[in-house]
């Protein structure tokens, strides 16, 4: 990797500080490249401030749940059973928010009835009816 910057480098300490700033900044460059993506949020259809605000808290509250997923431990569940619908080309690729996005929204694609179908409701035990013949 060869990183271009404008800052005095005199010692191992200064680039390992040059390196560390770009990867922060790497990562803000992938939440955001990843919500106009994933999220289209480029692609809108409002026209008043505050339709565009509300659309972008809820894309904002959207990646906040793939950043929490994200740092979730490499055997969690919920996280494998994610990536794994995911279907990706390359196991050992980074880009976390991608294919987190793109494994709920396979994992969502089967709900044609929406999620309320997914929980079981708890019923009542019905008793059976019977008629007493009063002679």
């Amino acid at each position: 990797m060869m990183l271009a910057t404008n800052k005095e480098i005199k010692s191992k300490d200064d680039i390992i500080r040059v390196a560390k700033t770009y990867f922060s900044r790497w990562k803000i460059e992938e939440y955001f490249r990843c919500k106009k993506q994933m999220f289209q949020f480029e692609n809108f259809r409002v026209r008043r401030l505050k339709a565009i605000n509300a659309l972008n808290f809820y894309i904002t509250l959207c990646m906040a749940f793939l950043a929490m997923i994200s740092m979730e431990s490499e055997t969690n569940a919920l996280k494998v059973s994610i990536i794994k619908t995911a279907d990706p080309v390359k196991e050992k690729v980074f880009f976390c928010y991608y294919r987190l996005a793109k494994g709920i929204s396979g994992i969502l694609s089967y709900a044609k009835e929406g999620i309320r179908l997914w929980f079981r409701t708890k019923r009542p035990a019905y008793r059976q009816l019977s008629l007493k013949l009063i002679a």
